[in-house]
Formats: structure tokens, C-alpha cells, sequence
């Protein structure tokens, strides 16, 4: 995967507005299971991760304490949702705006 400089800027500081304002867990899907949690924002912010700093850096990086022995995520899962999406977008532009869409749709808590 191979981005300009701008749409690695473009890409870190979305990252960063996420992390700085994550939507309420109530507001995103999310799954629970017993003391572990998983969540859209959480997914976006990891896919990011991935797309900004490449797969060497993503291997290597060990989890945020939020995912450490959490069974509800997957490093492979996320790589191969952000290649998937790497396909399909290809530019920075493209991949902000399905994750903004992404995040503002209403949802649901009570399904």
C-alpha cells in the first residue's frame, strides 16, 4: 500500500478526530462479552493504523491496553478489512469518507 504524504496526513489526522472524540459505545455497533468490548470507532481506529504506518509496523505494534487478550479482535481481521478497503478506495479521500459515513449512521441499541 503506498500513499502520498498528503493522504498520510489526511489519514493520520482522521485518525486523531476519532481518537479525540469517540462516538458513546450506546451510539455504535459494539459487542460485548463478559468483560471484553469491541466497537466500530475501535475497528476504524485499528484499520487506520494499519493503512498509515503498513503492515511491518502493524505486526509489530503491540495492542492498546483496551485489546490486550480481548477475543473480539483480530490483527488478521483488520488486515484484511484494510486491504479490502485499500482495493476498493484507493485514495485517502475515498477511505475517509466511507468511515465518516460509517460513523454517522443512526444506530440502533435496542436491536
Amino acid at each position: 500500500m503506498t500513499f502520498s504524504e498528503d493522504d498520510l496526513l489526511k489519514l493520520k489526522n482522521y485518525l486523531q478526530q476519532i481518537i479525540d472524540k469517540p462516538r458513546w459505545i450506546s451510539h455504535q455497533p459494539h459487542v460485548r462479552q463478559g468483560p471484553h468490548l469491541w466497537c466500530d470507532d475501535w475497528r476504524i481506529i485499528e484499520v487506520l493504523k494499519y493503512l498509515i504506518y503498513g503492515a511491518a509496523a502493524y505486526e509489530q505494534d503491540p495492542p492498546p491496553n483496551r485489546l490486550k487478550n480481548n477475543p473480539l479482535w483480530s490483527k488478521a481481521q483488520i488486515v484484511a478489512d484494510a486491504d479490502e478497503l485499500y482495493r476498493t478506495c484507493v485514495s485517502a479521500d475515498n477511505l475517509i469518507n466511507i468511515f465518516k459515513e460509517i460513523r454517522e449512521k443512526k444506530y440502533d441499541s435496542s436491536t
